[in-house]
């Protein structure tokens, strides 16, 4: 597994114990995405016409504008209608897990998916590890967030990124 670590050099240090916390990689493990694993498989490719692979996709969504708070807002809220990944339709609905996971067990599974489960090396190059903390923020923000919230966030992003977004 790749570890990702923080070097603090001297002169570089946050100006305040709040931005010190942001800067702090949460670890994460295959044991992390057991959940999504479930349904999405080990590797996240996914069951074709049951539900959509994650693998590399997600990592292409996380660098795009508004792609982290989706992907939040899937694992915190669920997905519900029908989606087109990869040419193949998905109907059905995703069960969201803010109830059953803490904020820290959604971050690592995402950072899991992102980090590790992704087979372009240098899609997640620019893409900040998910925190507890940004995890709390997007549930605070999508207060009585349900499935088909997530459905409509990604129909904006959609339309936002056209062809970049990983369809």
């Amino acid at each position: 597994m790749r570890r990702l670590c923080i070097c603090l050099l001297a002169g570089c240090a946050a100006s305040s114990a709040d931005e010190a916390l942001d800067d702090i990689i949460p670890s994460y493990s295959a044991s992390d995405f057991a959940v999504c694993a479930a349904c999405h498989l080990d590797d996240g490719a996914g069951v074709p016409g049951a539900f959509p692979p994650l693998r590399s996709r997600s990592a292409r969504m996380a660098a795009l504008d508004g792609g982290r708070e989706y992907l939040i807002t899937v694992a915190s809220f669920g997905l519900m209608g029908t989606i087109q990944v990869d040419g193949q339709s998905y109907a059905g609905v995703m069960p969201g897990h803010a109830g059953s996971m803490h904020a820290d067990a959604i971050a690592a599974a995402l950072n899991y998916l992102v980090f590790e489960l992704n087979d372009d090396a240098r899609a997640a190059d620019n893409v900040k590890p998910f925190s507890a903390r940004e995890v709390d923020a997007v549930q605070a923000n999508t207060a009585g967030g349900n499935p088909m919230t997530a459905g409509e966030l990604r129909n904006t992003l959609l339309v936002r990124h056209g062809q970049k977004w990983p369809h």
